[in-house]
């Protein structure tokens, strides 16, 4: 996982599979983001080919806790196979979802 910040919004980069261990540390970084009061992020998914159910749960719960400080988490997901899993689980209504980084991060004010 890479992350760097930009103009008030962190980007996180993430790929392969996101399997348990995976999920730990990126709850660990979003949680550190809360603590920081970064509460713009961009989680870019372009070549991730996997998340497990824990990682979607962390960024759901994560999400709710940003919402309360006025942010938001917002996604890049271009493969259809990850694309087709957010929509199944209906998370497609509660993301943010688009096809590149500089797409998504033109949405923050």
């Amino acid at each position: 996982m890479k992350r760097k910040s930009t103009d008030g919004v962190e980007i996180l980069v993430l790929d392969g599979r996101i399997d348990q261990e995976g999920s730990e540390e990126l709850e660990a970084v979003l949680q550190e983001c809360i603590e920081h009061e970064r509460h713009n992020i961009c989680i870019d998914m372009v070549d991730v080919k996997h998340i497990c159910s824990s990682a979607l749960g962390v960024l759901v719960a994560i999400k709710r806790k940003i919402k309360d400080n006025e942010g938001d988490i917002k996604l890049v997901v271009v493969n259809e196979n990850l694309l087709r899993l957010f929509e199944t689980t209906m998370l497609d209504k509660v993301f943010e979802i688009y096809e590149s980084q500089r797409e998504c991060l033109s949405t923050f004010d």
